[in-house]
């Protein structure tokens, strides 16, 4: 077995596990043995458990007494209820940003969205993450920085904060359910529909377009939720 190199200390191996479970590494229902990552780690038990315990409070990990930590299945409701959070919170950053923002934001938002799209056009190709398996998490850091970045200039470090916690949770079920690090086709015109509402300080067209991006993931009767295979 390979031993990962890290930071030393839990936060350096929560980051890493977290962005593991993120980017799907790990088969949804499996079972998470802090033997089995302790060694690849290179850590204690206590310090696996940790970190364990950690990401099952904040959902990336499932945690039962006797049974103890799984990934969580892709569920529909859960889902839809993340995509509503970040309807919420992309919407309300964006309009703060839209109406605080400076001429550095919209540099800075254009240079996000052209990286972004450079990665997108390799995602076409669905092997393109087979080939390089690293793409996946390069595609991701870009496709949350531009969404951070759209609402950069809010003024409030809580709200991005907290964006960020509800995208990754987002991001490990849309992974799961799509496959090829969660991008769709129709991801190039959404982003692209978004950077032009922003940065023509249209404030009803960009709520429209970040709802355009993400609508396809709520239930359309939150009440009845469909069944999870």
């Amino acid at each position: 077995m390979t031993m990962r190199k890290a930071e030393p200390g839990s936060a350096a191996i929560y980051r890493d596990l977290r962005r593991r479970l993120v980017a799907s590494e790990f088969p949804p229902a499996q079972r998470m043995r802090s033997a089995h990552m302790r060694t690849e780690y290179g850590v204690a038990a206590s310090t696996m458990r940790e970190v364990f315990f950690r990401l099952a409070s904040e959902g990336f990990l499932d945690f039962e007494d006797q049974k103890g930590f799984r990934v969580p299945k892709m569920d529909v409701a859960i889902l839809h209820d993340l995509t509503v959070m970040r309807l919420l919170l992309e919407k309300e950053g964006a309009r703060l940003s839209l109406d605080r923002g400076d001429l550095e934001w919209e540099a800075r938002l254009a240079a996000a969205h052209h990286k972004l799209a450079h990665l997108e056009q390799r995602l076409r190709d669905r092997s393109a993450v087979r080939t390089d398996p690293e793409l996946g998490d390069i595609w991701n850091a870009a496709e949350y920085g531009f969404h951070d970045t759209l609402m950069s200039a809010c003024g409030s470090q809580m709200l991005r904060d907290t964006h960020r916690r509800f995208y990754d949770r987002f991001r490990q079920f849309v992974v799961q359910r799509d496959g090829n690090a969660g991008f769709l086709e129709q991801n190039i015109a959404q982003h692209k529909a978004i950077l032009d509402a922003a940065l023509a300080r249209d404030q009803a067209a960009t709520a429209a377009a970040i709802h355009d991006h993400l609508a396809h993931n709520l239930i359309a009767d939150p009440g009845t939720p469909e069944p999870v295979a």
